[in-house]
């Protein structure tokens, strides 16, 4: 008789639980890798936007120009801004993920575990009886040479 582990349908469940939690945490880390690459390309763009107006007071600009360029440069830094709180609220949500993932993971390690145990348990026992009959043949035997 194989052996049978009678939590095999909560063993089940608690792998499901725990591929949708990395599937939610693979999620969270993307979009928090999306948004740290928009800074990134925002904050090279604010450098180059900066480095050419440096350039154009080095030749002279008109005040018009200058101010259209500081403008679009404060909103920049506003929506750079917007974009940090959005990150912080990512890593935190990530933050959380991760943790539902390591609680998922040792829920469904601790009924592995018992499975473990029981199917040891059991490859015991089997071995036992396999051993007790080799026992039980081995006297019999004896018993009919003795006899005979």
């Amino acid at each position: 008789m194989a052996f049978h582990f009678s939590l095999q349908s909560l063993l089940h469940y608690r792998k499901s639980v725990e591929r949708r939690e990395e599937l939610l945490l693979q999620a969270a880390n993307s979009k928090v890798a999306q948004l740290r690459f928009q800074i990134d390309r925002l904050d090279e763009f604010l450098k180059r936007c900066h480095a050419l107006r440096r350039e154009e007071l080095q030749c002279g600009t008109y005040g018009a120009e200058l101010q259209f360029e500081l403008l679009s440069e404060s909103a920049l830094h506003t929506s750079r801004q917007g974009l940090l709180r959005e990150l912080s609220q990512l890593e935190t949500l990530r933050d959380q993920r991760r943790s539902a993932f390591r609680k998922a993971k040792a829920e469904r390690e601790a009924v592995e575990t018992i499975r473990d145990h029981q199917s040891s348990l059991y490859k015991e026992q089997q071995d036992r009886r396999a051993q007790r009959e080799l026992d039980d043949l081995f006297l019999m035997r004896r018993e009919f040479l003795r006899r005979g």
